[in-house]
């Protein structure tokens, strides 16, 4: 299943960088390519975890732990969208 890329219209002008890394596949490819490369983050060791590239930086960790709040953010987005909740979002 392919899903049509948003018309610029669609979307706030922040987001049109998220957008273009999408390939013409569609987002379900791109989100079922992605489960291998989790898969390989799981093996790196609580040290390669802990590491960041220079000081005051964050680190693997803390890089995935944001990635998965922003899931969470827009799953929730997503859920007000499919159910037409007009309630103003923060």
């Amino acid at each position: 299943m392919t899903i049509a890329r948003p018309a610029e219209t669609e979307f706030a002008p922040f987001y049109a960088g998220y957008v273009a890394k999408v390939g013409d596949r569609g987002p379900l490819a791109f989100l079922n390519a992605q489960i291998a490369e989790f898969e390989r983050i799981g093996g790196l060791g609580e040290a390669k975890g802990d590491f960041r590239y220079a000081e005051g930086k964050w680190s693997v960790k803390e890089v995935l732990g944001h990635m998965a709040d922003a899931e969470r953010v827009f799953a929730y987005r997503l859920l007000r969208i499919a159910r037409a909740d007009k309630t103003p979002l923060a």
